[in-house]
């Protein structure tokens, strides 16, 4: 079973030459309320975070935790509607969407969630739980979702009669493998896993990457992969998206990001990622501080207090993501962006 073969989702169909995903100055606010004494404040979760996505092709999301990742999630799951910005999925622009056209894209994008302990449902037999969705979204027949339950279970590794247990029957890779067959049900575009193997043991994450490396040659989807693991993003990943407090402070295709990391904040996730290799060990200075928060976030570059670097320059006006190192014609996803005034002085 692969994507073609899925019921047809009603809605707007990109082009070739248009992006699965294209999201432009997308940003999500909070309000926040302080007590009863102060003023309720907005908090800037995203502030916009601009990227496309093609069809097939796997990008990975990286920070620490606070930094935007998992509202990026949700907005392009489209769980929780964007403040502003433009976020187009399929040739679909989401934010003007109604709710009919919400209803065509969901089965378009898909997730898979941290936890597998806590993303099934313990009442509900596998089948249950994978029979939900075809039920909910297609006109097929109950024999028909029964073979494609028992399709989708073999297709990541499980044995048919799994399909009549319950959850807590199963070790945690295994349950991994379940969700994962649940958000592939429908045959999705895109998959979006929000760090889907860091609740699970080193040696069962290499079998779960090694699966969703396979599912995507099979099907041709698209991975948004949300990740704080750099080993992990360095396996799975065309490209590296590292944000900082609700903004992206480097973008470049994996290879190049990790040859030559150039904003001092990926340099000082590297420093913190175990590596065999000690060449890249001694070349990186470690994190310094805790990371602001997002309630009274700092002026300027939102890293500088953190920053070995920093100068006055950072602390009084906020760096764009800019070219480096690449050819000016070159499609800007393509290229390797950074968001520091100091890229000359860092030697990029």
């Amino acid at each position: 079973m692969n994507a073609a073969t899925m019921p047809p989702i009603r809605t707007e169909v990109a082009s070739a030459a248009e992006p699965l995903l294209d999201i432009r100055d997308l940003t999500r606010h909070y309000r926040v309320s302080r007590g009863w004494l102060q003023p309720a404040v907005d908090v800037v979760a995203l502030g916009g975070v601009s990227f496309s996505l093609a069809a097939g092709e796997a990008l990975a999301v990286v920070g620490e935790s606070g930094c935007g990742k998992s509202t990026l999630a949700r907005a392009v799951t489209l769980v929780e509607p964007p403040t502003s910005g433009t976020l187009r999925l399929a040739g679909t622009d989401v934010v003007g969407a109604s709710a009919e056209q919400l209803r065509a894209l969901r089965p378009q994008v898909q997730m898979v969630f941290q936890n597998p302990y806590a993303s099934l449902n313990p009442r509900k037999r596998v089948a249950q739980m994978l029979d939900e969705p075809l039920l909910l979204n297609t006109t097929l027949t109950g024999a028909e979702r029964r073979e494609r339950v028992a399709a989708m279970l073999d297709q990541v590794g499980l044995r048919p009669e799994f399909a009549e247990r319950y959850p807590h029957m199963f070790s945690g890779g295994q349950r991994q493998r379940i969700a994962i067959a649940r958000a592939m049900m429908l045959g999705p575009r895109l998959l979006v896993a929000d760090e889907p193997t860091s609740a699970l043991d080193v040696s069962i994450q290499a079998q779960i990457l090694n699966l969703f490396m396979a599912l995507r040659e099979r099907t041709g989807m698209a991975y948004l992969f949300i990740s704080h693991n750099l080993g992990v993003v360095e396996h799975i990943a065309d490209r590296v998206l590292v944000m900082y407090l609700g903004r992206v402070v480097e973008q470049a295709p994996k290879a190049q990001l990790f040859a030559a990391p150039t904003h001092p904040y990926t340099r000082a996730l590297l420093a913190a990622s175990p590596t065999l290799d000690a060449r890249r060990a001694a070349a990186h200075v470690p994190i310094l501080g805790e990371p602001p928060s997002p309630l009274n976030p700092p002026s300027g570059c939102a890293f500088h207090k953190r920053c070995p670097h920093a100068q006055d320059r950072c602390v009084q006006e906020r760096p764009e993501l800019r070219r480096i190192g690449t050819d000016a014609e070159a499609p800007a996803d393509q290229c390797h962006l950074v968001a520091c005034h100091l890229v000359e002085e860092l030697g990029a």
